[in-house]
């Protein structure tokens, strides 16, 4: 299959807009994105449990918490796995994402969270705002027959490490924004394309970020060198792709939230 052909398969999978994704920036983004879109009722109770703070504040919290004793089980929750046909497989116990998001919604939902501690509340809520986040980030969908443990270098000479690009290099080589910037630019979605993203299961969504990842290890081989030429095609088109999935990750998020936070809020997410 062609380096155009791949990518054309890739990018017919986004949905309404352009694409990059996700470290610190790539986090803020999301949170952002789902609070422009949060219910009334449920930024108001959100914002009561976090302090008046913002989702935005702690859209990293987890990544700064994962190797503290008390949150050392949270350490596995931040990657989803798949077999070769990009079904959900836990085939190593360290990717687990979906875990993650149904312990602490099992917690919350329902209106369960009003019998629990304001910090506990807190921290649901936060682990939330990360791992749906995490789980659209390609460098955060691992399959049981493809290794991430790939260097690849672009405009000849500079090196990546496939999970580490998707982290945080396709932001050095991209829109260079400020978190707020991908909300004006990305969040445009008519109401009913934003129905379509939010649509399905934790478990579908998972698995059509597979869909739209596993292409990747047929451009992003071992050692591979992209020259100049070839560099500024690959950086538009995953750019193109990660802002997509930045975006559905807002919406998706948001959409979660909601459901949580605003019991007149419908549809309902479904597990």
């Amino acid at each position: 299959m062609t380096f155009k052909r791949i990518i054309f398969a890739i990018l017919s999978a986004v949905i309404c807009v352009n694409a990059w994704a996700f470290g610190r920036i790539g986090h803020d983004a999301v949170a952002a994105i789902a609070e422009a879109n949060l219910t009334p009722e449920a930024k108001s109770t959100i914002e009561k449990y976090l302090d008046g703070k913002s989702i935005v504040y702690y859209a990293s919290w987890m990544d700064n918490v994962r190797l503290q004793p008390a949150y050392h089980h949270t350490d596995g929750w931040h990657s989803a796995s798949f077999d070769a046909n990009c079904k959900s497989k836990v085939w190593k116990e360290r990717y687990r994402s979906n875990l993650g998001i149904n312990t602490e919604m099992a917690k919350v939902e329902n209106g369960k969270y009003k019998q629990m501690t304001d910090s506990a509340v807190a921290v649901s809520i936060k682990v939330l705002v990360h791992l749906i986040g995490d789980m659209h980030c390609p460098g955060h969908n691992f399959f049981e027959d493809k290794s991430q443990n790939v260097y690849f270098y672009l405009d000849g000479d500079q090196k990546y490490k496939f999970h580490k690009f998707f982290d945080g290099g396709v932001f050095e080589k991209g829109h260079k924004w400020y978190y707020a910037d991908y909300v004006y630019h990305l969040d445009r979605c008519s109401d009913e394309e934003k129905a379509e993203i939010v649509k399905g299961s934790l478990i579908e969504w998972e698995e059509a970020n597979a869909r739209i990842m596993r292409p990747l290890y047929d451009i992003i081989t071992p050692e591979r060198k992209f020259d100049k030429a070839e560099t500024l095609d690959f950086l538009q088109d995953m750019i193109q792709l990660t802002d997509n999935q930045l975006l559905k990750a807002g919406y998706r998020l948001a959409h979660v939230l909601n459901s949580v936070f605003d019991p007149s809020y419908s549809p309902k997410w479904e597990r």
